[in-house]
């Protein structure tokens, strides 16, 4: 092959392989705000199984997090909206930063009470693990605990 074919073949390989690092890194952006798309609305649909399907079961405080969430979707009726600030990473690891923002109210008619609203910037680290994204640390927790609702 003539010098030229070998620099056009190599440019255009190269330029094949832009092109699918680029699909990937949307198809893999793409894949973690479905997770957290599902995570906003298993909120909303006070489903906290279904929001727990986002995490690695062996991420540490699991538990405390699965019991949090519970108590929080017990408390009310939950709008709940997550937008991306930060994703970086690569198709094995990312780091995420989510504006999350939850409103919580009271689902008694006869006690209206105020709408609670919280809003922080929550930070995420996934893992594929078994082709799937899941989170495997969260901070801070304490975004997702119930409201103390007490008026003391």
């Amino acid at each position: 092959m003539p010098a030229i074919g070998r620099r056009s073949a190599i440019a255009c390989c190269a330029l094949v392989a832009c092109f699918l690092a680029a699909a990937l890194q949307a198809d893999t952006h793409s894949d973690i705000m479905h997770v957290f798309g599902g995570m906003a609305t298993a909120l909303t649909a006070a489903n906290p199984d279904e929001f727990m399907q986002a995490f690695d079961r062996n991420m540490p405080d699991y538990d405390r997090i699965k019991s949090e969430v519970t108590q929080l979707v017990a408390q009310g009726e939950i709008s709940s909206t997550a937008q991306p600030v930060r994703d970086e990473g690569d198709n094995k690891h990312r780091s995420v930063d989510l504006d999350w923002s939850l409103d919580i109210k009271n689902p008694d008619p006869a006690s209206p009470g105020p709408l609670l609203h919280r809003r922080e910037v929550v930070h995420c680290r996934l893992e594929r693990l078994n082709k799937h994204w899941r989170i495997v640390a969260l901070d801070p927790l304490s975004f997702f605990a119930p409201q103390n609702l007490d008026k003391k």
